[in-house]
C-alpha cells in the first residue's frame, strides 16, 4: 500500500497526496452502468496536496477546511466523503478535523481529489483504534471514485474496467520510470470530466482491445520507448472544443521534437523532459505566453 505520511502523533498524522499522470488512457467503450471501459497506464508523482488529519475527542463529526479554496469545504469533497465512508463501516465514535492544502488545482485530470481522498482514509485507519484492512480500503476506494484505488498503489500502474482494477508493474521498464522528470502545464480553466466523456461517446472513436494490449506488451518487453505509447483517447474530445491545446502541442512538437499529452480528462498536460535538455527555460516561458501569465506550469518527477 503507498504510504505518504511525513508526520505522526497520537492523534495527528500529515500525509502527502500526489498527484497522478495518465501515460496512456485506451478507452474501448460505453459499459451498461453508464461508465467508461478503459485501460490506463499511471505514475504519481512529486508535487501533490497536503493533509493535516486530526483525531479530536467530540462525537463523531468531521470538518473540513481548505484555505484558499471554500468552494471544496462540502460534504461533495472526496476527503470529506472518504472520512465519512471509514466512520460509516467502522461505526467508531470520534470526530476527525481535515486540513486539506491544495497544490493540485482541481478539475485538471491530475487525480487531486482522488489521492486526497485515499490520503485522508489512509491517515484516518491509521488513527483509528480498529483498522480496516488493505482490501477493506480497496472496497472503500473503488466506491468513492474510479481513480481512488490507484493511490493505494506504489510505482506505476495499470487501472482497468472503470479504473477500479489496479495492478503495480514491477518490472524493470516500468521501473525506470522512477525519476523521470515532468513537466506540467495547465490554462487557467478546469474541464468537467463528465462532459469530456459525454463528447467521446457522441463521437464514438474508441480504441481496440487488441491495439491497446499489442502496444502496452511491446513496451513493457521493451520493444518501444515510453514515449511511443504516450495516448490519451480523451484529446480528441478535448481539442475539438479547445483548440488552443493542439495550437501549443503542434508548436511543442515542432520546435522542440516533444511529445506533449493531456493527462486524464484534462485540462492539465505534461511532456517527458529529455536528460540534458537545455530549452526548457524557453519552453516555459512560450507557454506561459500563449496560455498567459495564470497559467500553472510546475516541473516535479515520477515517483513510487
Amino acid at each position: 500500500m503507498i504510504q505518504r505520511i511525513t508526520e505522526k502523533s497520537h492523534n495527528q498524522i500529515k500525509i502527502f497526496a500526489p498527484a497522478k499522470i495518465n501515460l496512456f488512457l485506451g478507452v474501448t467503450g460505453r459499459r451498461n452502468d453508464g461508465f467508461h471501459e478503459l485501460t490506463t497506464l499511471l505514475a504519481k508523482l512529486s508535487i501533490g496536496d497536503s493533509l493535516r488529519i486530526r483525531r479530536v475527542k467530540r462525537n463523531h463529526n468531521i470538518k473540513l477546511q481548505c484555505p484558499g479554496f471554500e468552494s471544496l469545504q462540502n460534504e461533495k469533497n472526496l476527503a470529506y466523503r472518504a472520512a465519512k465512508l471509514w466512520f460509516q463501516m467502522t461505526e467508531e465514535n470520534w470526530a476527525v478535523e481535515v486540513l486539506l492544502d491544495k497544490e493540485i488545482p482541481p478539475m485538471s485530470g491530475l487525480g487531486g481529489g482522488s489521492s486526497d481522498a485515499v490520503s485522508t482514509l489512509i491517515a484516518i485507519n491509521e488513527l483509528g483504534d480498529n483498522k480496516l484492512s488493505q482490501q477493506k480500503l480497496q472496497e472503500l476506494a473503488a466506491e468513492i471514485g474510479s481513480d481512488c484505488p490507484s493511490f493505494l498503489k506504489q510505482g506505476v500502474c495499470i487501472a482497468q474496467g472503470r479504473g477500479e482494477r489496479v495492478s503495480r508493474l514491477s518490472h524493470p521498464v516500468a521501473e525506470k520510470l522512477i525519476g523521470q522528470e515532468i513537466l506540467l502545464f495547465r490554462p487557467n480553466l478546469g474541464l468537467s470530466t463528465a462532459e469530456v466523456y459525454g463528447r467521446l461517446a457522441k463521437k464514438k472513436k474508441y480504441s481496440s482491445v487488441g491495439w491497446i494490449n499489442e502496444l502496452l506488451q511491446k513496451w513493457e518487453s521493451n520493444r518501444l520507448p515510453i514515449h511511443e505509447i504516450l495516448h490519451n483517447d480523451l484529446e480528441n474530445a478535448v481539442f475539438a472544443k479547445h483548440i488552443y491545446f493542439l495550437v501549443l502541442f503542434d508548436h511543442i512538437v515542432s520546435k522542440y521534437g516533444l511529445k506533449p499529452k493531456l493527462s486524464g480528462s484534462g485540462s492539465c498536460c505534461f511532456l517527458l523532459i529529455p536528460k540534458d535538455f537545455q530549452e526548457l527555460p524557453s519552453l516555459k516561458k512560450e507557454i506561459s505566453q500563449a496560455w498567459g501569465e495564470d497559467a500553472w506550469v510546475r516541473q516535479c518527477k515520477i515517483i513510487l
